[in-house]
């Protein structure tokens, strides 16, 4: 952004009124060699920008025909047989900056699915009959809950919470 306001501002023949390249880039902070650097590659970026704006018409043209089914690696494959040579990661990205999405058409299917023919009775043979013997007492080392001391309502707190 800076180099682009240095360029505009310079002394030209259209802007005798502007300002030297190193006086700007003095102010502004910048090296004069990043400007000259950023003005000699200013041609590639310009013609980098324009295959892309061509490879995003071919891939919205892919997409139309598609019905928008091909996601990425399709439009991929798609241009690599066109004779194009191109990275996955660049359709993508592209695909990404220009709000081009594939859709889904088929429907998400559970695994695992409910027998329809099948009944459920309760009786009480299915359920689990009571115990017939009375609950374990806990042991001296249960470390789950230990006894309380004689006579105490409430656990020693030198032995409870286990751990500490």
């Amino acid at each position: 952004m800076r180099y682009a306001f240095i360029d505009a501002e310079k002394v030209t023949e259209h802007n005798p009124d502007g300002h030297g390249v190193s006086l700007m880039c003095r102010i502004l902070g910048v090296s004069r060699s990043g400007y000259y650097a950023w003005r000699a590659a200013r041609p590639a970026a310009e013609a980098r920008a324009d295959q892309e704006s061509e490879l995003v018409t071919e891939i919205r043209k892919l997409q139309t025909q598609s019905r928008r089914a091909y996601c990425s690696p399709r439009v991929t494959a798609a241009l690599r047989r066109k004779g194009r040579r191109i990275n996955r990661e660049r359709v993508e990205r592209l695909m990404r900056e220009h709000d081009l999405r594939g859709i889904t058409r088929r429907r998400r299917r559970s695994l695992t699915r409910l027998d329809k023919k099948a009944v459920f009775s309760l009786t009480w043979s299915n359920v689990a009959s009571p115990p017939s013997s009375p609950a374990p007492s806990w042991s001296r080392t249960s470390p789950i809950c230990p006894p309380l001391p004689a006579g105490g309502t409430s656990p020693p707190s030198s032995t409870w919470p286990p751990g500490r």
